[in-house]
């Protein structure tokens, strides 16, 4: 795969602390210390981001000259990177767009919702 930026604190607990107290230098506590609320939030953002279907990017296969020819995260695709599809159907390397959707659920591209009704189904009361 091409280069995906990788971030040293970007294991789902991380990313959850960061978003919520929106302080990235604080330190996570560590996993024990979490609410079940927010092992829940975590679990499920998990279990979506893993229902959206997935691929091996291949230019070729289609045909098409207007195929997407880099991912928007990290500006790079090459025959056989692992892809996952959104949606709206743009497509970005599985460990891009998965590190992505743990902080926004939204696409990159065009800031649509990931699914945000099946988001919402998941919500617990």
């Amino acid at each position: 795969m091409g280069n995906c930026l990788k971030s040293p604190t970007s294991d789902d607990i991380s990313l959850l602390h960061e978003s919520s107290y929106g302080d990235p230098d604080q330190e996570p506590p560590p996993p024990y210390e979490l609410t079940e609320e927010e092992q829940i939030r975590i679990a499920q953002r998990i279990g979506l981001i893993q229902h959206l279907p997935k691929g091996v990017y291949d230019p070729g296969r289609d045909g098409s000259e207007k195929k997407i020819r880099e991912c928007v995260i990290c500006m790079d695709f090459e025959y056989g990177d692992p892809i996952r599809f959104l949606p709206c159907m743009h497509i970005y390397h599985m460990d891009c767009i998965d590190d992505w959707l743990m902080r926004s659920f939204t696409c990159p591209s065009c800031m649509e919702p990931v699914d945000a009704a099946l988001l919402s189904s998941y919500e617990t009361n």
